[in-house]
């Protein structure tokens, strides 16, 4: 049989997800290996061997190393006013990937931190929180490149 090229015009459209375009392969393998499930289940075991409490447990949504979240929620307990809130917050957005500038200031974030600071009795709104949050922003020390 003779093959004949049409001169037409080929448009791929791609919508999220994970695509191969293999127009001469006859067969496509993908492999997953463990090891990065195994990651996931250990943080779990991990989670459960820190015994946190739900509210806790929220926080760890935001914040991957679980020594690093047993520190935040020790820290957050010990706040005794939304300054102080808000100065933990600042350590997060630094070092904790999903806590950006953004989400630093989200109700729901807010909310969530708020449990983990029993201590904090005045200034409990999430107004008057997200504007120390602010406060604390402008007043870091700003990093050169």
């Amino acid at each position: 049989m003779e093959e004949k090229e049409s001169g037409g015009t080929v448009a791929i459209n791609i919508f999220g997800g994970c695509q191969q375009i293999l127009p001469n392969a006859t067969r496509a393998v993908q492999n997953f290996y463990g090891d990065q499930f195994a990651g996931e289940r250990s943080r779990e075991e991990a989670l459960e061997r820190l015994d946190l409490s739900p509210e806790a447990r929220r926080l760890s949504i935001y914040i991957d190393d679980t020594e690093a979240l047993a520190g935040y929620v020790s820290r957050l307990a010990s706040c005794v006013n939304a300054s102080e809130l808000a100065v933990v917050v600042m350590d997060m957005v630094e070092r904790q990937p999903r806590v950006t500038r953004e989400e630093m200031v989200r109700e729901r974030f807010i909310r969530t931190l708020l449990p983990l600071a029993p201590l904090v009795t005045t200034g409990r709104s999430i107004d008057n929180v997200r504007a120390r949050i602010n406060d604390a922003w402008m007043k870091r020390p700003k990093k050169r490149p």
